[in-house]
């Protein structure tokens, strides 16, 4: 046998002569390079680490991914997207195919039966029919109606940043010289996104300055000076080499818009290494800097990833000092920036490269706990834009043509800045460590999961305490909102000790100095625990160990103006201010999945209940959003069978106390189980009337979509409870009809309760009718207008009241909660008398 190559090496220096220096390669040794980086994993053996307690259609579903992962050609290789020949008119053809897709069919979402939470905004939030990522974030966190939706439509050109240099839509028609002028006539000398974008992408992005986006790095006065001298010398070099007409770097040559979307890919990276290694050349020892490097994989799969998707170029950040230096497959859990690349400049090529790049950031936000905001790059044939994406907007650069000097001295000085950047000015959050990788099982196989030391400062006591993540429950799974993110962890001194596990809240809640009394989360958690720590309902609510506003380096408060303040007068832009606050509490509970039939089911809302009364009599505290998600589970007893149903999650929470109106604070809640008055935003007070509406509505949910897996009801099954996940006006018309009467109730809703749930069907009945049937206020439809049409008359009208009974209905609050309470107790004494059904209890309807 022939002895065996030894494979190529992977230094830094060699991979950018290699694709810096060679261009575009053969494909045998693209294959070579592929082979002896990055080992290709056996899937069959990846899926061995799920543990056997799986049910058995989830055993024959990573089956099937498996088969699946077997069958996946191996991925493209760096060498591969810079190849200069097609490897056959078929893959050449779906390679031009790949990132043509409509966006909406890009950015397609399915949205879960719980349905999607509504966050509470300072007044109504505007409607949009927008559809997709974007509409996904506006539902989940609606945009305040006070943002000036115009400045972003605008039908003139617009101005970028400061106003000072606006953008010309007019083609230049003077010639350009050298390998400037190999872009075709059709290249604009500047381009204006804003009127490229749709309106769903602007109503949703803002346009800034280079300028302002470089100053978002904030380097310190004398890092700036290194800043500039590095990326000017970087820049003078790079342009020698544009000038000398020779072949050695092969990125000098821009694809044109003939070529295909992947041999930009190649082109890029090759632009990225050469800055990454005069970077390291200068400042190899220079404390504080960092390498940007592309990932070693285009259009790839990351191996952290659940979806089909694949990413165009991603870029990641390396120690200046780590001797293999080498690219390497970059997944979410590493990745810094998400590139999207597209052939042309065209408006449906942006609003593509836009949609593409948010839709795959998200990914980023779930695999690492530590990213506050992300960077992101798009490229459109010759034009380099840079994007921030904050919690409430999309932050877009002025465009960077890659073909003209002054581009590419822009595009080097953006990379040379992030080299020198602070974590946090990158987006990381310095409070939270990544300490290992462990390879888990979920139900989609072995992945990698990071472990983390976080940092949780409590601003009552001034102090710090440290704790280490056990597992995520809540990521944040969207580009705009809270990023609400629920973990449990131990402290970083007891780790193994489960009984000292606690769950920390992670969330960016919208701040205002006038309301923060009011709706403070933590504020409002210590006087729960002050009022109720002596009251025996230990377990039904939650207890607060460690609370306050998140510290970045130990000294300045993690808010928006944190993230943005280096804009100038961002303040104007009328982005939301939010105030970045971690919370530390226990008792851990767990989701009411792990519940064995109804009987227990009814326990747990009983329990919960007990806990809401007490938050309203004694804390003077209205919860807002009881919902599926935010009742648990708590076991306690030697075998923990003992069942506590524990309230959790008071951001929608508000005082009572002493406020004269909780209306017109804004819809709050989740939304199948928003009350009528919360879903339509009437003008009267919010009682605990509203909560325990919510309740009803969660106990038909259930009852109709099954508690256990085991009694699960097929999601697209046609049933009338469906329309109160619609949207807000569907779904309160939809609650009136179905809730005006028992014939209404039981004829559009019950009857679409599983058939085993006879304990539920019965405290349903009990729920609507104390809630919706009770003297001096029956029924939920009305008509303002009966005496304002003189063409009807008594028989026309029927029997609907002039006045709304919702409004009727708060005169007799505190008479229909003591029925509610007195109706939830005896199903609950009932349930712990007996784990058999007890018949009694279907007297209470």
């Amino acid at each position: 046998m022939p002895p065996k190559k030894n494979p190529p090496t992977t230094r830094l220096s060699t991979i950018v002569e290699d694709y810096a220096a060679q261009g575009p390669i053969t494909r045998s040794r693209a294959k070579q390079l592929a082979a002896a980086a990055i080992p290709q994993p056996d899937p069959t053996k990846e899926k061995r680490g799920i543990t056997a307690r799986l049910r058995p259609s989830a055993r024959k579903a990573d089956a099937a991914d498996a088969a699946d992962m077997a069958a996946t050609p191996p991925r493209s290789s760096l060498a591969d997207a810079g190849s200069a020949f097609p490897i056959n008119p078929a893959e050449a053809q779906l390679a031009v195919q790949m990132g043509q897709v409509a966006i909406d069919n890009v950015i397609q979402h399915s949205e879960s039966p719980e349905g999607l939470h509504y966050e509470i905004a300072p007044s109504t939030p505007a409607k949009s029919s927008a559809q997709g990522v974007l509409g996904h974030a506006q539902k989940r966190t609606p945009l305040p109606s006070h943002i000036d939706r115009q400045k972003l439509q605008t039908k003139s050109a617009p101005s970028c940043g400061n106003a000072k240099s606006s953008r010309s839509l007019q083609h230049a028609q003077s010639p350009t010289s050298g390998r400037d002028n190999a872009w075709s006539n059709s290249e604009q000398e500047s381009i204006a996104i804003v009127r490229k974008k749709s309106d769903r992408i602007a109503q949703n992005t803002l346009d800034i300055s280079l300028d302002q986006m470089l100053a978002m790095t904030n380097p310190t006065r004398t890092t700036k000076r290194q800043v500039t001298k590095t990326a000017d010398e970087i820049s003078s070099e790079m342009e020698d080499i544009f000038n000398s007409d020779s072949d050695k770097y092969k990125f000098t040559k821009w694809p044109g818009t003939d070529s295909l979307e992947r041999v930009i890919y190649g082109y890029f990276s090759g632009f990225v290494l050469f800055v990454a290694e005069r970077v390291k050349e200068r400042h190899l020892n220079t404390s504080g800097w960092q390498m940007v490097l592309p990932s070693r994989l285009t259009d790839y799969k990351p191996s952290d990833s659940n979806t089909a998707e694949r990413l165009d170029v991603s870029l990641f950040l390396e120690d200046m000092h780590k001797e293999a230096a080498a690219l390497k497959e970059s997944d979410y859990a590493d990745m810094f920036a998400i590139v999207e690349v597209k052939r042309r400049d065209s408006s449906a090529e942006i609003n593509n490269a836009l949609s593409r790049l948010f839709y795959y950031s998200q990914n980023i936000y779930i695999n690492q706990l530590n990213r506050r905001f992300l960077w992101g790059l798009t490229i459109w044939g010759s034009h380099v834009c840079a994007e921030v994406m904050a919690h409430d907007k999309v932050l877009i650069s002025s465009t960077m043509d890659i073909r003209k000097a002054e581009g590419r001295k822009q595009l080097v000085s953006l990379l040379v800045h992030w080299s020198a950047c602070s974590t946090e000015r990158l987006g990381y959050d310095p409070s939270m460590r990544r300490r290992e990788l462990t390879r888990v099982a979920d139900f989609h196989g072995a992945i990698d999961k990071s472990i983390y030391d976080i940092d949780c400062y409590d601003d009552a006591t001034g102090k710090t305490r440290t704790y280490t993540t056990i597992r995520t429950i809540l990521e944040a799974s969207c580009l705009f909102g809270r990023h609400t993110r629920t973990i449990i962890a131990q402290p970083e001194d007891a780790i193994g000790d489960s009984s000292q596990e606690v769950v920390i809240k992670d969330a960016w809640a919208h701040y205002n100095a006038d309301e923060d009394y009011m709706r403070n989360e933590i504020g409002l958690l210590r006087t729960v625990h002050e009022t109720l720590k002596d009251r025996q309902l230990d377990f039904i609510y939650p207890k607060l160990e460690v609370g306050g506003t998140v510290k970045l380096n130990g000294a300045t408060d993690d808010t928006t103006a944190a993230i943005l303040n280096t804009l100038d007068k961002w303040e104007t832009l009328k982005i939301p201010f939010r105030v970045h606050r971690r919370i530390v509490t226990t008792p851990v509970g767990h989701s009411m999945k792990v519940l064995a039939d109804e009987n227990e089911l009814v326990i747990v809302l009983a329990e919960a209940m007990r806990c809401h009364q007490a938050l309203v009599n004694d804390c003077g505290i209205l919860h807002r959003d009881i919902s599926l998600g935010n009742i648990l589970v708590v076991g306690t007893g030697p075998n923990h069978d003992e069942l506590h149903g524990l309230l959790i999650d008071l951001d929608s929470a508000i005082r009572t106390d002493g406020v004269e109106r909780t209306a017109g604070a804004g819809r709050s809640g989740t939304l199948p189980y928003m009350s009528i008055a919360n879903l339509e935003n009437l003008d009267m007070d919010r009682t605990a009337l509203d909560d325990w509406e919510s309740l009803l509505y969660v106990v038909c949910w259930v009852a109709t979509y099954g508690v256990v897996s085991k009694d699960r009801r097929d999601p697209n099954d046609n049933v009338a409870i469906k329309l109160w996940n619609a949207d807000e006006a569907n779904a309160a018309e939809a609650k009136r009809g179905h809730m005006d009467s028992s014939r209404s109730f039981e004829g559009d809703i019950i009857k679409h309760f599983l058939p085993q749930y006879r304990l539920l069907k019965s405290l349903a009945k009990g729920l609507h009718k104390r809630l919706f049937l009770h003297p001096g206020c029956e029924g939920a439809l009305f008509d303002p207008t009966i005496d304002e049409d003189p063409l009807l008359d008594s028989e026309d009208t029927g029997s609907l009241p002039k006045t709304d009974p919702l409004v009727e209905r708060s005169k007799h609050a505190d008479a229909i909660v003591s029925n509610l309470m007195a109706l939830m107790g005896k199903a609950e004494s009932c349930r712990r008398e007996s784990r058999q059904l007890n018949s009694s209890f279907f007297k209470l309807k």
